[in-house]
């Protein structure tokens, strides 16, 4: 039985890579593909995983989803992943987060459960270099924000919690478990080579 059976996880692995002229999905680190690592810790966690935006095999994979409106930005596998969702909670991630670790995935997995209950209904971790919102949970209730925000042509992905009551949970403040370090480095988010070139370098 998965730790988080009752949450779905949803890969976004669409996007152009235009800063990197590649695919990220499909970089390599440690001898694996960063879609496989991200399929691979998302499988050991959540009741089901689905990617979007991307066709692809995988046995971790329970489907895949076309985004179903273009040219908006992660909105759209968003926007795809909650209309087709049967979770109340969701985790999304984009596929561009090779450092992923079940770890750091379950602890904010906790801390979105909680803040659920409580009447949340999504969580966006900050780090010290802002907010992280494609590596957050969203309920399908933020399925409404979500449209109004394409609707008004904002098609960045905080757009949502203007909309609706969405934590903002700061993990600068944790000093122990998990430590800084390793929030830092699960959060390496690559959009350069440069970046690409600072993982595999070490």
């Amino acid at each position: 039985m998965k730790k988080y059976g009752s949450i779905q996880a949803f890969i976004l692995g669409g996007g152009k890579s235009l800063r990197l002229n590649r695919d990220k999905a499909f970089l390599r680190y440690r001898d694996k593909y960063f879609i496989d690592i991200v399929i691979d810790c998302c499988a050991s966690l959540f009741g089901s995983v689905h990617l979007v935006g991307k066709q692809y095999h995988h046995p971790g994979l329970d489907g895949c989803m076309d985004d179903e409106i273009r040219g908006v930005g992660p909105l759209g596998g968003i926007l795809t992943a909650l209309k087709g969702t049967e979770a109340e909670l969701n985790f999304f991630v984009g596929v561009d987060y090779p450092l992923i670790s079940p770890e750091v995935v379950s602890y904010l997995a906790d801390a979105a459960l909680k803040q659920f209950e409580g009447g949340a209904i999504g969580l966006i971790p900050i780090l010290p270099d802002g907010p992280h919102p494609l590596f957050a949970f969203y309920s399908r209730t933020c399925l409404s924000a979500v449209r109004r925000c394409i609707d008004d042509r904002s098609y960045r992905v905080q757009c949502i919690a203007g909309h609706v009551h969405i934590h903002y949970l700061d993990l600068t403040k944790i000093e122990s478990d998990p430590s800084p370090a390793m929030l830092e480095r699960n959060f390496v988010n690559i959009n350069h080579f440069g970046d690409f070139l600072k993982i595999t370098q070490k």
